[in-house]
């Protein structure tokens, strides 16, 4: 047969040409998938980043009210410093407080100056124009006395006698740089703030850029933002010899200008890693085709990871994505309880230790799954007996420049049982995505959980704990109702000021009396309550009964010469049975130690046997 060259072409070119037209398809739908992606994840953790800011911003003007209130009331300065003592030793964000009285100057931990009325003046948080009540917002500064990047919050108050009383709480811009240093857009983004009358850098996971000027916004687009238009995009700008985008918004209580982006090359060498040519045309179209479809639901659906508000919504998106990618018969998602020291699994109930091999094994950097045997990890044995299964670590790893971060925090383990045969191509990607929503959720639920006044658990979050240890038929664990004595005539007689001064007061009582374990918990106005680990009834009335006492023998000032006494009832019961029983019988408990007497601790049995002894006695 006479083959000549010219066929040969003709056949030839039109599969290249439809060959490198299909790879240019490809390209381009996979990095506009991923770019947008990219975007949808940035805008997600600019909402948690606002939502933070303005938690802040609220828990810094509440203390501001407080603290004036308790100068306005009694005009006593060392209680003023006192209360502002306690208030930076229990918020780490706040660095110190400070009082401007005419020419003296008192800040926290001791410090005074005196005659300082024209250098004041100079100070960063001082405003001429203040009027008294109004809250006045400083320009970003490095503090002189604890050689921070800081911004304050400041308040004028009227006091009689006096022309010029401000109160000042200067708040921590590196405390608040290392809560937001896990938003993650894809691997190399974060978040980060600006400042829009400086342009400085006031939020950044790096420290030393704290306080440098901003290449991300030029004036001409700030003039836009401060013109009203409070969010957007930031397709493109060059910073450090590479290009990035950002996605801005500024509507915070603090009116920075928040920032979340990566690097445009990121997006698009996650775009070109569709596939490699093989040996024939037909197995490299195949294999780009699966490849590039693969690789772009990886990004679709793993984008959509981060839109997770809950530990069962993000188990259930994470097997739909491995399901329409690699493949798998089930997934296991455990996340780390710090505060116990297991691994927790909420879809399917699980509740484990940390394999002793995995936490050897993690040495500041992600390391990629591997199929492991039950005989060398505990939990395959407990999930995944008799077929295969991967493990991918979930860890936060500290940046080189922060020293004040471990090297590695292990946040959960994802556990992928009989993996497809491409899971070597997607591991690292879904372990990414994962990871950036499972940072997401552990903050939005820290934010939830908290009593805001006093850093305590709030209810809901101690009926989940008892609801867990239920669960877990966990034995030992005891909860104590505790309500202080009297709370309604302290109000009456010294006002609600001096009552917030007793929430405080307990709350603080509380931390130092209880262990690391235990969850301590404002259950609502003056009642507390405590969820704690005891071998017996015995062991936890004489804990509760050591606190009852600290809090008997602790005195709230009223002025220089009167102090309040202030003492609580308790009422505990063991764990047992179910939730609302146990609350019932420790609030029975409660209540019998008030009528009693108060200032005093019994447990659901003492009140068991006392009735049952009165009922023979009738």
């Amino acid at each position: 047969m006479n083959f000549k060259p010219k066929y040969l072409i003709k056949m030839v070119l039109p599969l290249l040409v439809l060959l490198v037209s299909a790879l240019v398809y490809l390209g381009y739908s996979d990095y506009r998938s991923i770019r947008e992606s990219a975007y949808s994840q940035a805008r997600a953790n600019l909402n948690v980043a606002k939502g933070y800011l303005d938690l802040n911003y609220i828990a810094v003007t509440n203390q501001l009210f407080l603290l004036s209130e308790i100068l306005k009331g009694s005009g006593n300065i060392p209680a003023f410093l006192d209360a502002a003592n306690y208030v930076v030793n229990n918020q780490n964000k706040f660095l110190e407080v400070g009082l401007l009285v005419d020419s003296d100057y008192y800040g926290t931990d001791g410090f005074r100056l005196s005659g300082i009325d024209e250098r004041v003046k100079r100070r960063p948080w001082y405003s001429e124009s203040q009027k008294i009540g109004d809250l006045f917002l400083s320009d970003f500064y490095h503090s002189n006395s604890t050689k921070k990047w800081c911004v304050a919050l400041v308040k004028k108050l009227a006091i009689p006698g006096k022309k010029n009383v401000r109160i000042i709480i200067e708040l921590d811009a590196g405390a608040m740089s290392d809560d937001l240093s896990d938003l993650k857009t894809m691997t190399k983004g974060y978040v980060y703030a600006i400042e829009p009358q400086t342009r400085r850098v006031v939020i950044h996971p790096d420290k030393a850029r704290l306080g440098v000027d901003s290449v991300s916004i030029n004036p001409e687009l700030l003039t836009t933002i401060m013109a009203g238009n409070g969010n957007g995009n930031i397709p493109s700008y060059e910073y450090d010899n590479q290009y990035k985008f950002s996605v801005y918004d500024a509507n915070n209580n603090f009116n920075w200008v928040l920032l979340s982006g990566t690097s445009n090359s990121e997006i698009a060498s996650n775009a070109l890693k569709v596939g490699a040519v093989g040996g024939t045309f037909l197995v490299v179209v195949f294999f780009i085709l699966l490849a590039g479809y693969l690789h772009t639901r990886v990004h679709q659906v793993g984008g959509q990871l981060i839109e997770a508000q809950e530990f069962d919504e993000l188990h259930e998106q994470l097997s739909a994505l491995l399901n329409d990618t690699m493949g798998s018969s089930r997934v296991y998602l455990f996340v780390m309880n710090a505060n116990e020291g297991v691994l927790e699994e909420a879809y399917h109930n699980l509740r484990v230790n940390v394999p002793a091999d995995l936490l050897c094994r993690i040495a500041g950097c992600q390391q990629l799954g591997r199929f492991c045997k039950p005989e060398q990890d505990d939990i395959v044995r407990l999930i995944a007996p008799s077929e295969p299964c991967i493990r991918l670590p979930l860890v936060n790893s500290a940046r080189q420049n922060d020293y004040q971060r471990p090297a590695s925090q292990l946040i959960g383990v994802l556990y992928i049982c009989q993996p497809g045969a491409a899971y070597p191509f997607f591991a690292k990607m879904i372990a990414n995505y994962t990871l950036s929503a499972l940072n997401q959720i552990l903050l939005t639920q820290h934010i939830r959980s908290e009593d805001q006044m006093t850093g305590l658990k709030n209810k809901n979050s101690l009926r989940q704990h008892m609801d867990q240890k239920l669960m877990d038929s966990a034995a030992g664990y005891f909860l104590a109702m505790i309500d202080v004595d009297d709370f309604k005539s302290v109000n009456d007689t010294y006002g609600h000021l001096l009552g917030d001064e007793v929430i405080l007061n307990i709350a603080s009582l509380m931390k130092y009396s209880f262990p690391a374990q235990a969850v301590l918990c404002r259950y609502g106005g003056e009642e507390f309550a405590v969820l704690m680990e005891a071998p017996d009834t015995e062991t936890a009335l004489k804990t509760l009964d050591d606190f009852r006492a600290k809090v008997e023998a602790s005195r709230i000032d009223i002025d220089e010469d009167t102090s309040c006494a202030i003492t609580v009832s308790i009422g505990v019961a063991p764990l047992h049975k179910g939730m609302e029983s146990t609350i019932s019988s420790a609030d029975r408990a409660l209540y019998q130690a008030k009528s009693q007497g108060k200032n005093q601790v019994l447990s659901a049995e003492m009140c068991s046997i006392g009735t049952e002894t009165e009922a023979a006695t009738a």
